[in-house]
């Protein structure tokens, strides 16, 4: 049954060698498997699915430690395991290809699953990819991804005050529900005590800290799909567009109208419309 029919997205388990896998889906149609940003979860495309499900089957998971997935049982240190995991979605689903968005975090672990099972892509979606491999960028992460807890329950205050900061972040203009999920996410993704395996980093660092030592410019020649690169028009991130356009074998790259970083929240109807227009005909 579809879940245009039933009225709802549905929500289930991949059951994998490592543990619970969550996934969400809507629609019917090529399977499109979708990537979320840190510390978010497959949640972060639940608004999304209405803008897709009408031409493709809409498939989001929560990677391994985010979400409502198991933490994995040791400790992830590289892109390749999380990336892994995807494939493991994917066979659990039966799906023996599948095109592939990643936004932010998931842009890169998305990169990983295009250049190491290149036999199961169809097509790359990459939104906001950049390459974080430099002690410099490295830095940054340790930075954003420390959440100790605290007795006094400080640390949900500051985990609360962080969601609602991302209120207008990109111009998102996220709804409250929005960030309340946002709020969970964090707080599931960071609890328990700091790790040594991340230099300090909370649980909730895995994906960035594993992000920071992975090199970007190495997977690209990798990838044979047809490749849609995706930064916003103001976009930090973005001064890395152009060559990683050029690095792909088979690519293009837009520069949508965005305040900062894009996200599909910033307008959805062109970030649906482009992604859409792109399944159907990469034009590459």
């Amino acid at each position: 049954m579809s879940t245009q029919s039933v009225g709802y997205v549905k929500r289930g388990f991949v059951h994998s060698p490592h543990g619970n896998i969550e996934y969400r889906e809507s629609g019917d149609g090529p399977p499109l498997v979708l990537l979320h940003s840190t510390p978010s979860s497959s949640a972060q495309y639940q608004g999304a699915f209405p803008y897709l499900d009408d031409r493709v089957r809409a498939i989001a998971m929560s990677s391994m430690g985010y979400g409502a997935s198991d933490r994995p049982p040791h400790p992830y240190k590289s892109i390749h395991e999380f990336a892994q995991c995807v494939v493991w979605l994917m066979d659990g689903l039966g799906l023996e290809r599948a095109s592939v968005f990643g936004s932010h975090t998931g842009a890169v672990i998305a990169t990983e699953v295009a250049a190491g099972w290149p036999e199961r892509v169809d097509r790359l979606i990459v939104e906001e990819l950049f390459n974080w491999g430099t002690p410099a960028r490295f830095a940054v992460h340790r930075r954003l991804h420390q959440h100790p807890e605290h007795e006094d329950g400080s640390h949900l205050a500051e985990s609360w005050r962080q969601a609602h900061g991302w209120l207008g972040a990109g111009g998102m203009g996220r709804a409250e529900d929005e960030v309340r999920q946002a709020f969970i996410d964090s707080v599931t993704a960071h609890a328990g005590p700091p790790t040594d395996v991340y230099d300090g980093m909370s649980w909730g660092g895995a994906a960035p800290w594993s992000m920071c030592h992975y090199s970007t410019w190495e997977a690209l020649p990798k990838i044979q799909a047809p490749t849609l690169v995706i930064h916003g028009a103001n976009s930090e991130l973005g001064r890395a567009h152009d060559r990683i356009v050029a690095e792909l074998a088979r690519a293009r790259g837009i520069r949508p109208p965005a305040e900062n970083q894009y996200d599909w929240r910033v307008d959805p109807e062109l970030w649906s419309r482009e992604i859409r227009a792109f399944l159907d005909d990469p034009g590459i």
